[in-house]
């Protein structure tokens, strides 16, 4: 029985894309598409792995690079004319220029809303709002490709196994949320990177990372991340 993990708001594959740009500090005009490619395939992989829902844009996206791959290495055509060679990469520049223009007014008018959305008119009637929570303040600062970067991370750090046994290991989800619990109960919070990195197996980092999200879907956990790209650090929520 598979267990599925479904996030609300989910980034995507431009988000994606922005991140592994402003990650690495890339060139938004001259991207290297063939890493960047391979990046994106394996992040939908990972996606895969943990069952979380991929969208048809994700892999439309994923199409769309390795397109544009197979196009640059094509031998440029040396034409009479000499007329100026058309990157294939402009089509996904633009994209991403126009996304992050409008993601960044987004943010601006969200903020002047936050600003605005206390201010109420003298003997103005508040209504109640019958609506489910914002899970925003659960997770501040961090994306789950900020999460699926260590998560990566800590699996490609993991020694090949050439050991032929079949050793059934039982780990269960129930049995995580009550590890990570006990954990926050000695501790005031957790470093996301030190916690993966503890653990030996990949069946128990997957399971812990499920374990993870499942605890901020319930409310019971939050994530932060102070500076970009910076320490993930897990914290039990106080009511």
């Amino acid at each position: 029985m598979s267990y599925r993990i479904k996030l609300e708001n989910f980034e995507g594959p431009l988000d994606l894309l922005l991140f592994f740009i402003h990650r690495d500090k890339l060139n938004i005009y001259d991207i290297p598409i063939s890493d960047i490619t391979s990046e994106f395939l394996e992040y939908i992989k990972l996606m895969k792995i943990l069952n979380i829902q991929v969208a048809g844009e994700f892999i439309v996206m994923a199409s769309l690079l390795m397109r544009i791959k197979a196009k640059m290495l094509l031998p440029k055509k040396q034409n009479d004319d000499e007329e100026e060679f058309e990157d294939p990469r402009d089509e996904l520049v633009k994209r991403l220029l126009e996304y992050k223009q409008f993601k960044l007014a987004s943010t601006t008018i969200s903020k002047v809303y936050e600003k605005h959305c206390r201010k109420h008119f003298k003997g103005a009637i508040i209504p109640i709002k019958d609506q489910k929570e914002d899970m925003s303040q659960y997770v501040k600062n961090v994306s789950l490709f900020d999460l699926l970067g260590i998560f990566k991370e800590v699996l490609e750090r993991l020694p090949d196994s050439t050991t032929y046994e079949l050793n059934r290991e039982e780990i269960h989800l129930d049995e995580q949320i009550e590890y990570l619990k006990k954990m926050l109960q000695s501790k005031s919070n957790i470093n996301f990177k030190k916690l993966m990195l503890s653990l030996e197996t990949k069946l128990k980092i997957i399971v812990t990372f499920m374990a993870i999200l499942e605890m901020i879907r319930l409310k019971e956990i939050t994530v932060q991340q102070k500076i970009v790209f910076g320490e993930i650090i897990l914290t039990g929520y106080s009511k």
